[in-house]
């Protein structure tokens, strides 16, 4: 398959890539080897293919810069292809050799106009030694790890600056070479001390803001070995193997795919060998292998990872070619189930096709399909969902279950940057959801519907409780994301910490329960006019999918134009720029009274439409104001 599927990417190039776009990111993910990935990505990462690209909308731009400490010639070409395979095309900037520290610590001279979402900077354990003069002196070894996280730190502050975004760091693999070349025990000890004194240091950098360290060895793992082969590290510099830069590219992928809001939410689990050994319709439920012994034990693992993950926040759902009520029963009432039927936010349970019923489940949840994840122990389904549903994120299960669990969990599709309250509780927030939508069946009008629901919304300023999940909401929000600006949470603290910016959550609760923070805002002021305060700017406006169509967003936007009226503005702007999800929104500000056109608006603050009466405010926690 790996050499049908790069066969036909260079046909694809010689006929004009830009038509036959869609097809690129399937073709991708088929390679199963590292050198083909690598030949991939230096085929489709010119500037022509680039361009073509581009020019058909199909792909998230993003730029990347990559620093290192020693040669890492294939990665930018492993990390285009791992990007391209998810629908987002890097533009990536690089430095000379070793320069990693001078880029940064210089003011980035030639990274900062490129002003990258995401830098890598991978380093291995030449920035130890270069600087320590005899390497068998265990007490210079000993002091210069002692000093290497401090320096890091300092690092990030200059990097902070320029070029900003997120950096991702690694911890250093002690070589062979350099281990190896102690005689005694007592020192081989001792410098390995050290350095894992040194690596848990450089772990603890995650915590800053918009900082990332990946753990090198569970990487290794991954890739069966981290360094190069001796005869690479003299001829060509490298002190990485191929098999450890495409593990790593892919690693940094997941990294670029939580910043730009694009890690998956919703895990589509099989039943019948897949959460259980066995078929539930003929062998009935107290036959069904869950727990216990293998391969029951294999099961209950899976299960117990996938509620693991419903714990942080990934929507568990059930597609499953059972009897509805047959599935049910077993999910509910066998004793070893680890998962019941609270755990799923929806349930299909069917005779008709995979891919139909994930369409179904994904309008059900209003959530894209691009966001779900798909696990089957079927090979002919899941090629069916990878054939039907492309953009469906399928795992190649291996053929023993022992594996299954592992295998999901190393894909690593729903990792993020930090989580919060509302990620901790969003499988009751959808259940709850489901019972709103038993009311709407019910209910004799829309606007009935409404007022039984009694939303309120709450505006609350940001500030160091609600910070993590405003700035999540700027990450993961697509679909009402109204100009797709998404803030790192460094730069929403320092633009409000220096006035340049007002942030702000919105809170929404009804007669179901607390929806949390649903809704974030950005507001400006633009240049003052004579009366000193000119218009303000709604600089972007994001809100869940998960209120969708209460008139919240209607709600929000009334009560900035009342803020700033009460302020003495002279009007309100606001602007709409397409993405690939936003395009439902597109007369989102003229439907409130804003005029203007391509997407630039605003308001003049006469003529206020009402707010919708069905929603109500909370009051004393907040209200909008420009800095």
């Amino acid at each position: 398959m790996t050499g049908d599927a790069l066969t036909e990417l260079r046909a694809l190039k010689r006929a004009g890539i830009a038509d036959s776009a869609d097809r690129v990111p399937g073709l991708l993910r088929s390679l199963d080897d590292a050198l083909d990935r690598e030949a991939a990505g230096m085929l489709l990462g010119g500037r022509a293919v680039r361009t073509a690209l581009a020019s058909t909308g199909r792909y998230t731009p993003v730029a990347l810069g990559l620093l290192a400490s020693s040669t890492v010639d294939p990665l930018p070409h492993l990390l285009t292809a791992a990007l391209l395979a998810e629908g987002v095309q890097p533009e990536t900037g690089t430095t000379g050799f070793n320069q990693w520290r001078f880029e940064i610590l210089s003011g980035a001279p030639n990274l900062k106009e490129l002003a990258p979402a995401v830098t890598a900077c991978l380093l291995d354990d030449t920035a130890v030694f270069e600087k320590v003069a005899d390497p068998l002196d265990a007490a210079e070894v000993e002091a210069r790890c002692a000093a290497l996280p401090a320096e890091l730190d300092a690092w990030l502050t200059a990097f902070e600056g320029a070029p900003g975004g997120v950096a991702v760091l690694n911890t250093l693999p002690l070589s062979a070479l350099r281990r190896d070349r102690y005689v005694d025990y007592a020192t081989k000890a001792r410098v390995e001390a050290a350095w894992h004194r040194m690596n848990a240091g450089i772990l603890d950098l995650a915590g800053r803001p918009n900082v990332v360290v990946l753990a090198t060895d569970g990487l290794a793992a991954r890739a069966g070995s981290a360094a190069a082969t001796d005869r690479m590290r003299h001829i060509a510099g490298h002190a990485w193997s191929q098999e450890f830069l495409d593990v790593y590219a892919r690693e940094v992928a997941r990294v670029v795919l939580a910043r730009l809001g694009r890690a998956r939410k919703c895990l589509v689990l099989d039943l019948d060998h897949t959460l259980w050994g066995g078929v539930v319709g003929d062998d009935g439920i107290p036959a069904l292998k869950i727990g216990g012994s293998f391969p029951g034990s294999a099961h209950a693992e899976l299960q117990a990872l996938a509620k693991d993950l419903s714990r942080q926040g990934v929507l568990l759902t059930v597609c499953s070619k059972n009897d509805d009520s047959v599935a049910r029963e077993a999910v509910a009432g066998h004793p070893d189930m680890v998962l019941g039927p609270d755990d799923f936010s929806a349930f299909r349970a069917n005779w008709d096709p995979k891919p139909g019923n994930v369409a179904s489940i994904a309008a059900e949840l209003n959530i894209g399909t691009d966001s779900m994840v798909f696990v089957d122990d079927n090979p002919a389904e899941r090629g069916l969902m990878e054939a039907q549903r492309p953009e469906v994120t399928v795992v190649a299960l291996p053929d023993d279950p022992a594996g299954y669990a592992s295998a999901v969990a190393r894909a690593g599709l729903f990792n993020q940057f930090a989580l919060t309250d509302e990620d901790r509780v969003r499988g009751s927030l959808y259940r709850a959801r489901a019972q709103r939508d038993e009311l709407l069946q019910t209910a004799v009008s829309v606007e009935d519907y409404l007022r039984e629901l009694a939303s309120e919304i709450t505006v609350e300023e940001y500030g160091t409780l609600n910070g993590a999940r405003i700035t999540q909401l700027f990450g993961k929000t697509n679909q009402f994301n109204l100009t797709g600006i998404r803030y790192g949470a460094d730069e929403v603290a320092r633009r409000v910490e220096t006035g340049q910016a007002a942030f702000f959550g919105v809170r929404a609760t009804d007669a179901f329960g607390d929806n949390g923070l649903v809704g974030a805002l950005a507001l400006v002021r633009e240049t003052a006019g004579p009366d000193g305060e000119g218009d303000w700017a709604i600089e972007n406006f994001v809100l869940s999918c998960r209120v969708f169509s209460r008139s919240i967003e209607q709600a929000v936007v009334g009560l900035v134009l009342r803020a700033a009226l009460d302020a003495g503005a002279s009007g309100v702007r606001g602007r709409h720029v397409p993405t690939a999800k936003n395009g439902r929104f597109a007369d989102f500000y003229p439907s409130l009274g804003f005029t203007g056109q391509d997407g630039d608006f605003r308001h003049d603050l006469t003529q206020l439409a009402e707010l919708p009466d069905w929603v109500a405010v909370g009051t004393g926690e907040g209200k909008f104001h420009a800095p």
